[in-house]
């Protein structure tokens, strides 16, 4: 206890981590050589192995901002160690990720943590051409897909990185970096969850309905988060949740949409929707050079196009010339009531085709004096 309250905390120093694998390694050497009991031999080895474990999760999973100290509290993963296979570490990485990600959007914070190489290589596989890496000669496809990239030095001031988001071509994206290698990592069906991730208090949303273009789908308007994810539930009712409605939660086929033709495929009116909640321009203070493009060439496309309103005019003119060549064809036997219907119709529209044709005259010999 006074160690802990020197820490501030239940934490261990890496130091202390380090000392107790190698002691209780130590000790299991030793009673293996002197012939000691099986159960006094398991005690020593169990104990060196949930010292690096704690160890290896402290440092990439769940890694602080602190450098120098692990989390006590994530021994509780590690009591059984038959049982260490069955958690579900994935979540438990992202929650983590996620709540430091958080974090890290406020502007009194100049400091992150979390799954950073994890991070590292999602950014990687999405944007290759965003920061410098190369390929890990010793990476094979049976690896983790992580451990592909090789991180060089990159740029230090964040301007660079903001002018070429800014500045990012759909060619410079890849959608879905993962086709090549679900043959060793297929795609399993708890992807498609959507709601509430836990992993000890933390808590986070999960939302594959807003990414479908990484899943090769089209991307369409989601959504709202609170229909997946209900606001204010608390860990035991997330918890319930993943024990009697997991099924319920995933993402249905027709949720999912049609199969991309094109990566970048979205539905009409999603660009339009995306500018309005999201933040797509970083907006550095000093930009070297403006972008190649408008970055919301979409948005102004789709605004355009929703400006064009159907030409009545035109519309009109077609039911004329359809009515007229009925009549002419004689497709309604004069007398009946469909050819008295015909009639009226044209009737109808001869005056306003007439009266449009006479303004539009007048303004042409208006124009012309001017």
């Amino acid at each position: 206890m006074g160690h802990f309250a020197k820490m501030n905390g239940l934490h261990l120093k890496h130091s202390d981590v380090e000392d107790i694998y190698s002691v209780n390694h130590g000790l299991a050497d030793k009673a293996v050589a002197e012939g000691k009991s099986a159960h006094e031999i398991k005690l020593y080895r169990d104990r060196s192995i949930r010292a690096f474990l704690l160890f290896l999760v402290c440092c990439t999973i769940f890694s602080n901002k602190s450098n120098y100290y692990v989390d006590v509290v994530y021994l509780q993963y590690f009591q059984d160690l038959s049982a260490v296979r069955e958690w579900n570490w994935g979540v438990a990485a992202l929650v983590h990720l996620q709540h430091y990600l958080d974090d890290a959007c406020l502007v009194t914070v100049n400091q992150m943590a979390g799954y950073m190489s994890l991070l590292q290589g999602w950014i990687i596989s999405h944007f290759p051409g965003l920061s410098v890496w190369a390929q890990d000669p010793i990476y094979s496809e049976g690896m983790p897909r992580n451990a592909k990239f090789v991180p060089g030095a990159g740029h230090r001031e964040p301007s660079s990185y903001r002018n070429s988001l800014d500045n990012i071509q759909t060619y410079g994206c890849v959608f879905s970096p993962y086709d090549d290698h679900r043959h060793v990592r297929p795609l399993i069906n708890s992807c498609w969850f959507s709601g509430w991730l836990r992993c000890g208090n933390l808590k986070a949303k999960h939302f594959p309905e807003r990414v479908l273009r990484q899943f090769k789908h089209v991307q369409g308007i989601p959504r709202k988060p609170d229909l997946s994810a209900t606001p204010g539930m608390s860990l035991c009712e997330i918890d319930r949740v993943f024990m009697e409605e997991l099924d319920l939660r995933m993402i249905a086929e027709e949720m999912r949409g049609q199969a991309v033709v094109s990566a970048w495929d979205h539905e009409p009116g999603y660009m339009t929707w995306f500018y309005k909640v999201s933040h797509p321009v970083m907006r550095p203070v000093q930009a070297p050079a403006s972008p190649p493009r408008p970055p919301n060439l979409e948005v102004l496309i789709e605004a355009a196009e929703a400006r064009n309103d159907p030409n009545m005019l035109q519309v009109c003119r077609g039911v004329r010339d359809e009515v007229e060549r009925s009549l002419r064809e004689g497709e309604a036997v004069e007398g009946t009531p469909v050819h008295g219907t015909l009639r009226r119709i044209l009737n109808l529209l001869n005056p306003v085709l007439t009266c449009r044709r006479l303004k539009r005259g007048r303004g042409r010999r208006y124009n012309t004096r001017e």
